[in-house]
């Protein structure tokens, strides 16, 4: 999904001040966001301020430094869309630039029921910074961009949303800039740059490495939360092992008993009952008390003697199961054909007696049979294996019973637990019916055993809800870890897949820049094209030949074909595009001789625009800040300020007016 702004909010330099916003939301609408948004007024009315604080909010390092803005603001807050996640950050304004955000997974609205979190703005590359948190809606996060591109034994950097803001948001100054792409600049900022575009498209030399090292940044998020999820889940089966749906209805149930004692005080309070009913009712509570602590002590003592039994048979199956052991021994060690002697002369045998085909060599008789009557066969001739079965079923019966009987236990642990609280209340009620002897009214006993009741109930009410809370903190962590998973193998996946080939995309790059330069009507267009360092050229020139006008349109044709291409590609990209004076050296800002100086281009530019985000567009958004946009896109103009005192508003600061 990547980057989408909905408000910008400046907060009053008191509490109490009024706020200055800009709302790039559809008209009347309390969520989402325009394709495209104008915000328009003549110079020094606050248009550019505007996109500065939308970067500073984002983790930029410039805080606009006008006085009407160190006066009367605060902090900047702004509501953006990350990844379809509704947040907002705030930032202070106030003094020199802030060293943190603050952020809210909530609107401007709704902030105070939201979770507060802090992020360090610097350094940017640190994992739990804010850079990195608005890098993650777009798939950036994690990203090594390495020190040199020959080397492959060198340092690397952490990308950041100030890389990404160079792809991002066009400053007026770089419109008609001859260094365009940082080509002609500091050298580790063009590297950056095309390394940034590489890696939004997927193609960076790298990328194999920097997706790995992404996994294992989340394998590792992984298994320390899938250690706090086994202490969480330890912790609630511990303390709270009747389970949540149980604790829930514990939790119901007691609102209703709560409510019930409730409702019965303030009838006692205002009837004051008589003596005789007054007694009734505590009686009654005590019988009914003792009833539910008797039957509390039955139930225990029946599960405990089920206990004492099932332990004295699992005693049984332990001694059964040493005695079979003791007959395979004992058939092993003692054969009963192991005969050396003749039992009728006393001889030395000198062969031993064996079963010669069923038969006994010794007395010539059939094995299966003998002459006497009653049961004849030869126990040790297969009695091993029928030991060995029974052996298996003592084991399997012992486990069995085992499970079972920690079943029962964990059951009696509750049941002891009830025994007792049944055990107090009854206690309770005895003192209750003791008191009304010593009560100046019976009523006033009642009152007492009822408020008793009431903080009890309350105590109950409160162990369940922390119950229900600690299995809810084990249900967030076992989704967080399920995330993380799936993240996981969303990246072992992209590991697997082909990757784009870089000649390809400088193919589509080069293809969209000539297509929106005719678009637009760029005159006599030929032989238009981006080179592998992403250098624009027209007319077979490279576009620092252009005049002003050509290279404003130049670049203004480049930057829309990265961010048209990058988002109909579906690269990791932020899908966002704020451009700061598009009509510069065009128009009637242009020498009345220059091939630029038609109207037209400008026109066709904000047609191109918006035909692309009806169309193939759909999702992405489109900033422009300008001093006077055709009549063509009067709808799209979210702000306009006039610098005039008589019609508001005058500019960003709307009461700085002097």
């Amino acid at each position: 999904m990547g980057i989408r702004v909905k408000r910008l909010r400046l907060a009053g330099a008191s509490a109490t001040a009024k706020p200055y916003e800009v709302s790039f939301q559809p008209e009347g609408a309390t969520d989402g966001y325009r394709p495209l948004s104008i915000i328009a007024g003549p110079s020094l009315t606050g248009k550019t301020t505007i996109i500065d604080f939308i970067a500073y909010a984002l983790g930029g390092g410039y805080l606009p430094p006008h006085d009407e803005i160190r006066t009367n603001v605060r902090a900047a807050l702004l509501e953006v869309d990350l990844d379809a996640t509704s947040t907002v950050i705030e930032r202070s304004a106030a003094g020199a630039v802030s060293s943190f955000a603050t952020v809210w997974q909530a609107t401007l609205e709704t902030t105070e029921a939201a979770a507060e979190r802090r992020y360090p703005i610097e350094p940017t590359g640190a994992p739990d910074g804010l850079s990195q948190l608005v890098l993650a809606s777009s798939g950036l996060d994690g990203v090594r961009l390495s020190d040199s591109v020959v080397k492959e034994d060198t340092g690397s950097a952490m990308l950041s949303i100030r890389d990404v803001f160079r792809v991002m948001i066009i400053p007026n100054d770089r419109l008609d800039s001859k260094n365009l792409v940082f080509e002609h600049g500091n050298f580790m900022v063009g590297q950056k740059y095309r390394q940034t575009i590489e890696v939004m498209f997927g193609v960076y030399d790298n990328e194999e490495a920097v997706i790995a090292e992404r996994q294992k940044r989340v394998a590792l998020q992984r298994t320390k939360e899938e250690g706090r999820l086994d202490a969480l889940t330890v912790t609630a089966d511990r303390d709270h092992p009747d389970g949540r749906a149980v604790l829930q209805q514990r939790v119901d149930a007691l609102s209703v008993e709560l409510a019930d004692l409730n409702v019965q005080l303030r009838t006692l309070d205002a009837r004051r009952r008589s003596t005789d009913s007054a007694s009734a009712e505590i009686r009654i509570a005590l019988d009914t008390a003792q009833r539910v602590d008797a039957a509390a002590r039955v139930r225990l003592r029946d599960r405990e003697s089920l206990l004492a039994r099932l332990d004295a048979l699992r005693l049984q199956y332990a001694d059964d199961r040493r005695k079979l052991g003791f007959l395979l021994d004992t058939q092993a060690l003692f054969d009963p054909l192991r005969v050396s002697v003749c039992p009728a002369c006393f001889n030395t045998l000198s062969i031993a007696p064996t079963l010669v085909d069923g038969t006994c060599s010794l007395c010539h008789q059939d094995a299966e049979h003998t002459d006497g009557a009653g049961d004849a066969e030869d126990p040790a001739s297969d009695s091993a294996p029928l030991v060995r079965a029974e052996l298996r079923a003592v084991n399997a019966r012992i486990v069995s019973l085992t499970d079972y009987m920690t079943r029962l236990e964990k059951d009696r642990e509750l049941l002891v637990r009830d025994a007792a609280d049944a055990a107090r209340r009854a206690a309770g009620a005895a003192a209750a019916v003791d008191a009304i002897t010593d009560s100046p009214a019976p009523w006033l006993a009642l009152r007492d055993r009822i408020t008793t009741q009431i903080t009890d109930l309350k105590l109950a009410q409160q162990a369940a809800e922390t119950g229900v809370k600690a299995w809810d903190w084990v249900d967030k962590s076992a989704a967080l870890v399920l995330q993380l998973q799936r993240e996981y193998d969303e990246l072992s996946s992209q590991r697997r897949k082909i990757r784009p080939d870089r000649d390809a995309v400088v193919r589509l790059l080069s293809a969209r820049f000539a297509a929106i330069l005719e678009d637009v009507g760029y005159p006599k267009l030929s032989d238009a094209y981006i080179n592998s360092d992403f250098i624009p050229y027209v007319r077979g020139l490279e576009y620092t030949n252009a005049s002003s006008g050509g290279m404003v349109v130049i670049a203004l044709a480049w930057n829309l074909a990265l961010w048209e291409i990058s988002y109909e590609q579906d690269a990791n990209a932020p899908g966002l595009l704020i451009i700061d004076s598009p009509q510069k050296n065009l128009g009637h800002n242009a020498t009345p001789d220059d091939d630029f100086a038609d109207a037209a281009l400008v026109d066709r530019f904000y047609a191109h625009a918006k035909h692309w985000l009806a169309t193939a567009g759909q999702g992405a958004q489109l900033i422009v800040v300008d001093n006077s946009p055709p009549e063509s896109v009067s709808d799209d103009v979210v702000i306009e300020f006039t610098r005039r005192a008589d019609m508001p508003p005058y500019g960003l600061i709307d009461d700085a007016v002097s």
